[in-house]
């Protein structure tokens, strides 16, 4: 009988350990690019990237049979020993409370709902520390002092789902440029990233709309960051297995973006020789086409991108970014793939070096 009841609890303390234990996730991805004209001044560079390579961990615990705790931690590996990914900077980590068949409430520092409202099948080069469509359009933030919530995606409809986070201004401030929204920064909510998202795997579609209130933002075209913007975003995609045409995916998105109140400005020098440079009615209008053809029984896909933005301001001309180019997948299996690049930026408004051209071959591991 003593035997029996040490038998069993060892077997409940060791189901209680496995629910306990975190799952250690990542991924490691480096490229050898070679880029042509890479500071659009004829310049060219051959550069090997760890493109947001990452290593992290996550889990969920039951509190109750209807409230779970929900965490996760990630930091940044910089594969390469050099560049954008500082080895163990903070991407994204939260903790929160998942409400069984409700939703999931979160907090901490995490990718807005805007920018989770478009994927892979929005950008062929998720990523990719040159080629990702955040170096074309605005909106790809990861945001401090969130308060999340996602509702379960069969709370109403299957596959529908709404998300909404706040974000806390903790009284920041820039000195150097007027950044698109008057008064303080220091409320519950001074931003808001919203989105609602659907999938219906049955025929192969998915869907979102989202929006940024007073989200800080950049406008890669005048190289302004931290401006506080509004922006609405729309993207979609349509897998054409379902109509008989194996590995076929297409993905669209639009949006525009403009910030808040329209005070945006920079200033350069002090004292006398201050100089205050106005972008009254910046705005920008942009969007992304993409194709993926994942060839049937092989371990092949083929990925092509057309991205383009559009900023306007007030008396001055038009500015436009476009990227395109293709991609060569080889799966080796879930985790492993092999891959290859091609792509060319350009600049319009530029009068020389207009074009940046990135030819790359890279391999990528998921664990």
């Amino acid at each position: 009988m003593k035997k029996m009841l040490i038998a069993a609890a060892v077997s409940t303390l060791s189901i209680t350990a496995a629910q306990a234990a975190p799952t250690v996730y990542g991924k490691l991805n480096v490229s050898l690019d070679q880029v042509d004209n890479s500071d659009f001044a004829g310049n060219d560079v051959t550069a090997l990237n760890s493109n947001a390579s990452r290593i992290g961990v996550k889990g969920e615990e039951k509190l109750t049979d209807k409230v779970s705790v929900v965490y996760l931690a990630e930091w940044a590996i910089s594969t390469d020993g050099s560049g954008s990914d500082t080895d163990l900077s903070a991407r994204n980590r939260f903790i929160g409370l998942k409400f069984n068949k409700i939703g999931t409430l979160k907090a901490g520092k995490f990718d807005s709902y805007f920018k989770t409202s478009a994927g892979n099948n929005q950008d062929i080069y998720n990523d990719h520390t040159i080629l990702d469509m955040t170096s074309v359009l605005h909106g790809e933030e990861r945001l401090n002092n969130v308060i999340g919530f996602e509702t379960d995606k069969d709370l109403i409809i299957p596959g529908l789902q709404f998300n909404i986070m706040a974000q806390q201004g903790e009284d920041t401030k820039s000195d150097n440029t007027i950044v698109g929204q008057e008064g303080k920064r220091d409320g519950f909510g001074d931003s808001i990233s919203t989105s609602l998202t659907y999938e219906n795997k049955d025929y192969g579609l998915a869907a979102a709309i989202a929006g940024n209130f007073g989200v800080a933002g950049k406008y890669n075209a005048y190289s302004l960051s931290g401006i506080y913007s509004d922006a609405i975003r729309l993207t979609g995609s349509v897998d054409l297995a379902k109509a008989g045409v194996d590995g076929l995916v297409f993905g669209a998105l639009w949006q525009n973006a403009k910030p808040t109140d329209d005070t945006v400005g920079t200033i350069s020098g002090s004292g006398s020789s201050t100089v205050f440079t106005p972008f009254k009615g910046l705005e920008e209008d942009a969007y992304a086409l993409t194709a993926a053809y994942a060839i049937p029984s092989t371990p092949w896909k083929i990925k092509g991108e057309y991205v383009e933005s559009n900023t306007s301001v007030d008396n001055r001309s038009d500015r436009k970014i476009s990227q395109y180019g293709l991609g060569v997948d080889y799966n080796f299996n879930k985790q492993a793939r092999f891959y290859g690049v091609l792509a060319q930026q350009k600049r319009d408004w530029l009068s020389s070096d207009d074009k940046k051209t990135v030819v790359g071959v890279g391999m990528e591991y998921n664990f």
